[in-house]
């Protein structure tokens, strides 16, 4: 405990090298008492500390959830953009209603990721929240718009974007909404065919995160997992990531979630059948 005491105490070091190497040795970081000294980072006058502060508290999820609301609701303008950032990261359906009223903030930066956050939590609930961003001045939180409703890919959805796409001249937006409607229709056929939805990022991006915020690395390799996506690099890494960190439970429970995803793949499923039999 005293050496994160120390740790905390050098967020508010003078020297902003200092604090970018301290916000910086927090990543992964699941303890409590580092929750309100990453919060007051967040409002740090360099922005990559204020990015990596609400980008740790995000990966913190459950942990941080209730006190990033709580000091959610009291911020504004700037300040509150970062923290709209940690919580849309957070991944948790209960920041929700909050999204939904900071669609109506003053400062565009907080409308823009609440109403992208909202489209990412799909929450379908809330597509007239959404809608009404698409009247919004700003451009950026017009685009935001489009692309929450692609995520939702309802049929409502894919029409708001079509009429948005109709009375809109940029042709920048019109091809934002194209991208948008494919996405959509793509999601569409996937629900109907009962594939379970899951966004995904590129393996050798999250292999290079695995370098500065590990935590973060796994929780994207889950989503392979999750959607038993057909590709095994993602179950090697985990296999090897929980290893490392001697979680003997989440490691079996990947190795025999890819046993059942190849199983018609002699090569790739024997891979993961002498991994158990080790293990056993």
């Amino acid at each position: 405990m005293s050496n994160l005491n120390e740790v905390i105490n050098n967020l508010s070091s003078d020297d902003v090298k200092v604090r970018k190497e301290t916000v910086e040795s927090l990543v992964g970081t699941s303890d409590e008492e580092a929750i309100e000294p990453l919060i007051k980072a967040t409002t740090d006058e360099n922005a990559q500390v204020r990015f990596k502060a609400a980008e740790i508290l995000g990966s913190m999820g459950d942990v941080a959830v209730d006190k990033l609301i709580e000091e959610f609701k009291n911020a504004e303008g700037k300040d509150k953009r970062f923290l709209a950032f940690a919580l849309k990261e957070t991944e948790d359906k209960k920041v929700i209603p909050y999204f939904v009223e900071s669609t109506e903030d003053d400062d565009f930066g907080v409308r823009k990721v609440a109403v992208r956050a909202l489209g990412e939590l799909q929450a379908e609930d809330e597509i007239d929240s959404i809608a009404k961003c698409l009247e919004d001045e700003d451009w950026g939180v017009r685009l935001a718009a489009i692309q929450a409703l692609g995520d939702l890919a309802s049929v409502d959805a894919i029409k708001l974007i079509k009429d948005a796409r109709k009375t809109e001249t940029d042709k920048d937006f019109k091809k934002s909404c194209n991208k948008a409607i494919k996405k959509a229709e793509k999601r569409q056929k996937a629900k109907e065919s009962g594939e379970t939805i899951v966004k995904v990022i590129p393996i050798s991006t999250i292999k290079e995160m695995e370098k500065t915020n590990l935590q973060k690395a796994i929780k994207e390799y889950e989503r392979y997992v999750e959607a038993k996506q057909p590709k095994d690099a993602p179950y090697k890494r985990l296999c090897v990531l929980y290893r490392k960190e001697n979680d003997y439970d989440n490691e079996v429970r990947v190795i025999e979630t890819a046993i059942e995803v190849f199983a018609d793949n002699d090569k790739k499923r024997e891979y993961f059948e002498k991994r158990l039999a080790k293990l056993k």
